[in-house]
Parts: structure tokens; sequence; C-alpha cells
């Protein structure tokens, strides 16, 4: 365990992009920093049922220094509930959090299989109080690379990239909650012929948006999927005149917004571009701003207006800032401040929560040895630091915290060998009177079983999924390849 002890810090807000006068206005923010002996980074935020929001965030602060998904809970006062960790053998990279059912929580995670497998899917289920309750797992004898998990009528849709066809694919899963664990149910992957990898998606309307980067065009593209069959429904790609890649994806009703970043003659820079259900594009810019600017997240916070948290060193706070930006649909920038130190700080995520407040999630390197530690910004709404053109100074309280990383409750791995199956295959980390089933791709049963054992041989040769049912296991799902 270490303690920081904090010194009375102010956050100096916008340095003006365009103009110089200065105003008098002061916000009060909350600030939380914390970490552990080595490096630990926010990812993620999500806002659960009753106004509670969950931090995401990765830590190497355990006593094998492998990754760990680490997570806190805040109540609407900013005032932390519970943390708890989730880990898989040998690590797990943490990428995106979603509630459901009676409060439980899933993680989505890039667990690291094997040498020869490398990364594959994770889903890591906790209650309401961060206790462990299942895992499902998935992935391919390529690299399977997840971006995000959506939750949608007790199902779990899952995006991301796989490299199973030998270049990059947009991939979907489908998982249903069924005998207290995440069962696949179906999916689909989309292949363009060239490497398209995912860096976002939301339910659009009833779609799927995808925000992809096409890396042998370098462009930044989105997608609207069917999410059951995987049928594309409309497209669009950038086309700046420089190099472009996707970085975030908000949707508010009818209308998304996607967050790229420029490669442009000038430097780096942010821009978007927004849609309509029916594909037509709203808005397509990328804002001059005379410094490196990047982006990292986007949000709706009103009918027409969205923000976006980047990252710059050309504002003079001595290192890596936060530059946080509000805009209107049609793309003209309406001010916003910057939050940082002499130190680094970089920001990850952002989100406007129910009550109006504004959080904003990342990493600093200022506190700890030089080490990273999770930095947390709760304004008090968008218009923090309101007036365009100024500089604000912006009052923070930042409170102390005891900082522990408990090594996570783990279930036992399931595994299937020999691997791929010919005939007779048995598992490991199954009790003997747990039950099984094997499904095709289509979600269809073909084999069940009881014990750690099963017979694959009447099988066609092809990619399957083996599942854990009712009492006797926790709940998993793995892949099962069957060679003739």
């Amino acid at each position: 365990m270490k303690r920081f002890t904090w010194v009375k810090t102010t956050l100096l807000a916008l340095v003006c992009l365009m103009g110089h006068s200065v105003d008098a206005q002061t916000d009060t923010v909350e600030v939380r920093i914390f970490g552990a002996q080595r490096d630990d980074r926010g990812l993620r935020l999500v806002e659960l049922a009753n106004g509670d929001v969950l931090t995401l965030s990765v830590s190497n602060s355990t006593t094998d220094d492998q990754p760990r998904a680490w997570m806190h809970r805040y109540d609407a006062s900013v005032q932390p509930l519970w943390q708890a960790t989730v880990a898989d053998e040998p690590l797990l990279q943490p990428v995106d959090a979603v509630e459901h059912g009676d409060g439980l929580i899933t993680v989505l995670g890039m667990r690291y299989a094997n040498a020869a497998d490398a990364y594959d899917w994770g889903w890591y289920t906790v209650d309401a109080e961060g206790t462990p309750v299942a895992t499902a797992t998935w992935g391919t004898s390529a690299w399977d690379l997840p971006s995000r998990v959506l939750h949608r009528n007790d199902s779990l849709w899952t995006v991301g990239t796989s490299y199973a066809s030998g270049g990059g694919d947009v991939h979907c899963t489908l998982h249903t909650w069924a005998n207290g664990g995440w069962a696949l149910a179906t999916q689909w992957s989309w292949d363009s012929g060239a490497e398209d990898v995912v860096a976002d998606a939301e339910f659009f309307g009833s779609s799927i948006g995808v925000a992809s980067t096409a890396d042998s065009d370098a462009r930044a593209d989105f997608r609207v999927f069917d999410p059951v069959t995987g049928a594309t429904q409309w497209t669009y790609a950038t086309a700046f005149g420089s190099p472009t890649t996707a970085q975030a994806l908000s949707v508010r009703d009818s209308t998304a917004v996607m967050l790229i970043n420029a490669d442009t003659p000038n430097g780096m820079r942010l821009g978007f571009a927004g849609f309509t259900l029916d594909g037509d594009t709203l808005v397509e810019t990328v804002p001059g701003s005379g410094v490196d600017v990047e982006g990292r997240d986007i949000v709706w916070y009103g009918p027409s207006n969205f923000a976006t948290i980047a990252v710059t060193e050309g504002l003079g706070l001595g290192g890596e800032e936060w530059l946080y930006s509000r805009w209107t649909d049609g793309g003209a920038w309406q001010g916003g401040p910057t939050f940082g130190t002499q130190w680094d700080e970089v920001p990850s995520a952002i989100l406007h929560a129910a009550d109006g407040r504004l959080w904003m999630l990342g990493s600093t390197d200022g506190y700890s040895n030089g080490r990273d530690d999770v930095y947390l910004v709760v304004a008090p709404s968008p218009s923090v630091g309101n007036a365009a053109n100024t500089f604000f100074q912006v009052e923070t309280t930042i409170t102390e915290e005891a900082v522990h990383v408990a090594e996570a409750l783990t279930v036992p791995s399931l595994e299937v060998f020999p691997q791929p199956v010919s005939d007779r295959f048995s598992l490991r980390g199954f009790a003997p009177s747990a039950q099984w089933t094997l499904m095709d791709g289509s979600g269809r049963v073909v084999l069940h079983g009881t014990g750690p054992a099963g017979d694959a041989s009447s099988l066609p040769a092809g990619a399957y999924v083996l599942q854990t049912v009712g009492a006797g296991s926790t709940p998993q799902a793995i892949p099962v390849w069957v060679v003739r």
C-alpha cells in the first residue's frame, strides 16, 4: 500500500487558440488521483443505473507486474464506494465495461491466450460490489482485438478486430445471459479485402455503427451494420487529403458523430464527421488550431452540441495537457479549458452524466515517482470555462486517497486438449459433474455432454464454441477447432 500526500494545485484552464482577452471567471472541479507503485491509467467511464459512475483503469501495480482491470465505483458526490481488480492468466488489458441485469457489471478485456494465438477476448462479470461472478472467453488461432461491448435486451454485442482471415476484419459476437453467465449465441465478420482496425462502436437506432481505420488507405471509415446478420447498410469514408484515423464515436438519438485524427502538413489535428440514421453527412471538418492536437474521446452533451477531449503539448503548461473543447453540431468551436499541471496529463475518456456533470479520465505522471497514476476530473457542467477565447483559473479540490491493488479472485481457465480436435477431447478446469454444450457458428447445439471429456468424431471440420452450462462449473465459453 502507498499513501500520497497532496500539494494544493491550481489547474490552468484554456490557453486560447484565437484570442488574448482575460476574464475573471472561476469554476470548481473535483480531482481524484490514484495509483500504486507502478503504472496505472484510466481508460473508460461508465454511468450506472443509479447515477454512480464506474471508472475502468489498467494497473500494473500487482505482485507479478502483469496488467489487471482496476475498477472504482463513485457516487454522485465523487466519493469512492469500492474498488476491485479483475485478472486473467497470464495478463489482461481492460477495454470496456457495461452494467446489466440486477446491478451486474461485465468488463471486456483483451486477454493473452498463448504465444501461438496471441490475444483473445474475455468477458469478466462482477456483482454490484465488485465480486467476481462469471467468465467467458472467445478467440481464434490469430490475433483478436476487442474494442467495445454494448448491452441491449439482456444481450452483449462485442465489436472488435479479428485477423482470423489473414487481414484485419470487423468482428462482432452476440452473447446472451444464461445459467449465470454469458453464452455465445452468434457471431459475424465483415471483410473489406484490406486491413480494417475497429476504434469504437455504438448502437445507432436498431443498427450498430462502427468507426474504424482502413490502414491500407490511411482513412477513417464509418459503417452501419445489421447487428444480427452483419449486412452493411451504408458507409462513409474520410476524404480530407491527409491520412486520418478513427478515434471515437458518440450517438445521440438519430445523430452520430465520429472523432478522427488527421496528420496534416501543419501537424496533427483532430476532426469529426456527423451523420443521420439515413446516412446523410451533416458535418465533416478538421478545424485549425495552430498547435498539435490529438483527439481522444467525444460525447454529445446537448441536442446540438458535443465535446471533445484531446491531448496537446502546445499550450505552455510544461508537458502534455488535456484540451477540453465544446462544438456545435455544425463544427463551430465554442471554447473550453485545458486541464493540466507542469507534468504530463493524458486523457482517455469523457462522460456527460445524467445530472449534467462532466467526467473526464486519463493519467498523470507527476504524483508518484514519475510513474503514471489514474487522473479523474469532474466538472459541474460542460460549460466549465464558459467564455471563449480567454484564460481561466480553475479551482480544484484534491483528495488524499490510500491506494491498494488487491490480487483478483480468478476462476480456473477452461481448456480443451488436444487443440485442434479430431475425435476425443478432454477438458481442464472442469468439474466432473458439470455439463457442457458445443455450438456451431450459427449458435446451434451440435454436441453436449457431462464431465471433462467428449467425442467430436461425428462433426465436420470447422470452428465451434464449447460452453459450460448448469450447476457444477463457472459459466465459460471457449473456441474449439475440429479438423479432419
